[in-house]
């Protein structure tokens, strides 16, 4: 009796430990899919601050800069993070990346406070511009700490596939709805 009672409590706990499996991969949005194409992208500004360590803890970063331009009038709808090294090559505490907020172009008083305030930046803020360019634009509305495993992959598929050269960082623009539900748009500028 007491061997029947063991194999059923394994039995518990595998089951257990499987659906709960199961619950993390639908919450982090593993089975969601990943559209990607070839797009040209406008040229827009960033309010951004450098960052450099595992890509992962990159978040506190752009909290601050949200946090001092939030204060400031901007509504960074959108923030984003740009990262410039290949985490297999280059070892985790030296990789380079940098995070902020997207100014939104369209938003001509946004764009006007930006320039009023480059003066007033604190130490190691700065707005930039990024430039028009064509690029791989991947879509996904799931959790961005499993991008690298599920988009990353399919992005570079495609690049290969057509024939395409990377000619800079990806850059992940994340878009938060609500607390359930973001997307993230992931591009590759590319020739």
């Amino acid at each position: 009796m007491g061997e029947i009672m063991i194999k059923h409590t394994f039995y518990a706990i595998g089951l257990g430990l499987f659906l709960f499996i199961l619950y993390l991969m639908q919450y982090t949005g593993a089975f969601k899919s990943v559209t990607v194409a070839l797009d040209e992208r406008k040229a827009y500004q960033i309010i951004t601050k450098d960052f450099v360590g595992p890509y992962h803890k990159i978040v506190a970063t752009i909290q601050e800069v949200e946090t001092w331009a939030k204060s400031k009038g901007f509504s960074c709808r959108l923030s984003f993070g740009e990262y410039f090294d290949d985490p297999n090559t280059i070892e985790e505490g030296r990789l380079r990346s940098r995070g902020g907020c997207v100014i939104e172009s369209q938003t001509e008083k946004e764009t006007l406070l930006a320039e009023k305030l480059k003066a007033e930046l604190p130490d190691g803020f700065m707005i930039a511009d990024v430039p028009a360019t064509k690029a791989v634009v991947a879509l996904f509305s799931g959790a961005p700490g499993i991008g690298p495993m599920k988009v990353y992959p399919k992005a570079e598929d495609f690049i290969f596939e057509n024939k395409l050269q990377k000619v800079g960082p990806v850059v992940e623009i994340y878009e938060i709805f609500d607390k359930q539900s973001m997307q993230t748009t992931y591009i590759w500028p590319v020739k």
